[in-house]
């Protein structure tokens, strides 16, 4: 009987003995894209007013793009980034991700055509590509989305005097303007305990005053890449890819 007891107490005994905590996950590591605009070698304020060297004076109101497709080798970063200036401000890309994976990063500036013509309301309410988080970067009147939109006025006139006479308005889009990006050999920066950022550039005094193909603001005020207007569509992404850039 006094076996049968002290089988009973053992039996109670290890019943009531805690079970091991498992330790707390490893927190996640992640990256940052950010995407400083320029107007040269200065950081370039919305509705701020600039110079070009043809005297032109512009003031820069937004400035939004896509990007998708963003990895290296059989690594692939995120399906979609978004940047919008104005209500974002620089940051492209949160994510989670090891930064050791991408020495290089390549993407299509735009939307691949894999996506670029599914329904914008059947994306995941958390994706850029969501049309409640894309907002007017999908164009209604044509399946698909814009890529690039920059957008402001320009004073034409030259005279001393802050007319800003003229609006532009730039934004590419279609199949036919995707274009491929790769950056080599990154360099990312520790900004946090398990976070690591990569910064890129874009200089829109580049963008708009490109040696090669300046814009002319003037006679070339509008895009929305239809039909006639392919050159300066062309000029404008051609332009835009040249200008994001590592500092």
């Amino acid at each position: 009987m006094k076996v049968i007891w002290i089988a009973l107490f053992l039996i109670t005994l290890l019943a009531c003995k805690p079970k091991p905590v498992d330790p707390p996950p490893a927190p996640s590591e992640t990256v940052r894209i950010l995407v400083n605009p320029m107007f040269g070698l200065n950081p370039l304020m919305l509705d701020s007013i600039y110079q070009g060297p043809n005297g032109i004076r512009i003031k820069v109101s937004d400035i939004k793009f896509f990007s998708t497709l963003l990895g290296y080798q059989n690594n692939q970063l995120a399906e979609v980034a978004y940047f919008d200036f104005r209500d974002k401000g620089n940051i492209m890309l949160d994510q989670t991700a090891d930064f050791n994976k991408f020495s290089s990063l390549s993407m299509i500036l735009g939307v691949d055509t894999s996506l670029n013509h599914d329904d914008p309301s059947a994306f995941p309410n958390d994706s850029p590509l969501n049309i409640v988080n894309s907002g007017t970067m999908h164009w209604g009147w044509n399946t698909g989305y814009i890529f690039i939109a920059v957008e402001g006025k320009a004073d034409t006139l030259n005279d001393g005097i802050d007319n800003f006479d003229l609006s532009y308005s730039y934004h590419v889009g279609t199949d036919l303007y995707q274009q491929p990006v790769t950056f080599n050999n990154l360099s990312w920066v520790k900004t946090g305990d398990h976070q690591h950022s990569l910064s890129l550039k874009l200089d829109m005094e580049s963008f708009f005053f490109n040696p090669l193909q300046p814009i002319d603001i003037p006679n070339e005020p509008l895009t929305h890449s239809g039909a006639g207007l392919g050159v300066l569509t062309q000029k404008v992404a051609d332009n835009f890819k040249n200008a994001l850039q590592l500092p």
